[in-house]
């Protein structure tokens, strides 16, 4: 979330696939990362530039680069984890759309490396301030430039990261209390915070009449109030399907059997319940493509087995399916492919390094001429 003049953005995640806006406008593909643009957001944009065209275009620039910065820092960890993001600008900023992890590290390390993306360059861009300042470089035309990056690039991430749900602090107060306590817990102090601290954000926009901002607060002030009342569960862990996971322990247990069909059956089932967890679904992937080889249907284990997470089983199983079909030469790339796994321990060395580089940024920021050039 951040300001420039009485503008709001605000930069969140969203678990659960994209379905954007069908006028949303398709800029960009980087990395495999679609990005798209909604008109409201460049009509924003273009009334930047109303009353200065030439600062009103420098200013669009910098806050699309900076808000696609802090986007990408979200969406490239989450398409290394394979769960298939997408990035919107709208009116308020920008949005990282993914499927949900199912495990609290790696949602973790999505959202904080958004702000740490962010804060990066900024801190960059101020370097080449102090560079160009000190060797007498700087013209009014640099300044403007780089002035104008660094506004959003410190200023929103900073805000970005005040725990005010569903923005990326909000996010992390809740994923970190959850670590301790149960979700319901977790869930009421999250939305509680957030709701005194858009309560005091509102005074402030009201007392600097910034009405614009002001409406933005109210709004998320009024997204933690129903979630308080249990009307929204957005970025609440999905509820897995007692059936559902019935069902996965007893195909578990006949394949350990020796019974494939019925294995491949249970499987069937369980993946076509409501309520599946990605924990649980990648688990009968696993089981269903170990089963689908041992029946000799080796072209569909691999459809399977292409879902499931690299454990030891699936890998056999996936080198006899190859096998057997006289498609070898594909376990290089296979191999290669399990390998860039991104393992949870690893997982967590990315979430510490994120938030270490954030407690740092915030050091400089707050020690450094930085803090006079954007507060």
């Amino acid at each position: 979330m951040g300001y420039i003049g009485d503008s709001v953005a605000l930069s969140t995640t969203q678990s659960g696939g994209y379905a954007f806006a069908v006028n949303a406008i398709h800029l960009f593909t980087f990395r495999g990362i679609p990005v798209f643009v909604s008109p409201m957001y460049l009509l924003l944009l273009v009334m930047f530039g109303y009353r200065n065209p030439l600062q009103g275009v420098i200013l669009a620039v910098a806050i699309t680069i900076s808000l696609l910065v802090h986007e990408f820092g979200h969406a490239l960890v989450a398409r290394r984890l394979r769960h298939d993001p997408a990035i919107m600008l709208h009116g308020f900023g920008g949005l990282t759309s993914r499927s949900r992890t199912g495990r609290d590290v790696e949602e973790a390390a999505i959202v904080a490396m958004g702000p740490a993306s962010g804060l990066a360059l900024g801190l960059l861009v101020y370097g080449v301030w102090q560079l160009l300042l000190h060797n007498h470089w700087l013209t009014p035309w640099t300044d403007l430039i780089l002035r104008a990056l660094l506004l959003p690039s410190i200023v929103w991430n900073l805000l970005n990261l005040l725990p005010l749900w569903p923005l990326d602090g909000g996010q992390l107060l809740k994923l970190g209390t959850g670590r301790w306590l149960s979700a319901a817990t977790s869930a009421r102090i999250t939305h509680g915070v957030a709701l005194v601290l858009a309560g005091l954000l509102a005074l402030y926009c009201f007392q600097t009449e910034r009405f614009f901002s002001l409406i933005i607060v109210l709004f998320l002030g009024f997204q933690n109030v129903q979630a308080l009342q249990g009307r929204r569960a957005e970025g609440a862990a999905p509820r897995t399907s007692p059936l559902a996971l019935e069902l996965v322990d007893n195909a578990a247990a006949a394949l350990s059997r020796g019974e494939y069909k019925e294995a491949a059956r249970l499987s069937h089932q369980a993946r076509a319940q409501e309520g599946v967890s990605p924990a649980l679904m990648e688990r009968i992937w696993e089981i269903l493509g170990t089963a689908t080889v041992r029946l000799g249907e080796h072209e569909e284990a691999l459809a399977y087995l292409r879902r499931a997470r690299p454990k030891d089983n699936v890998r056999t199983a996936t080198l006899e399916a190859l096998t057997q079909l006289g498609r070898t030469e594909e376990l290089a790339e296979i191999q290669k492919r399990w390998a860039n796994t991104v393992h949870a321990p690893r997982m967590a060395g990315w979430l510490t390094a994120a938030l270490a580089f954030i407690v740092l940024a915030l050091t400089l920021v707050f020690t450094t001429r930085l803090f006079d050039m954007v507060l």
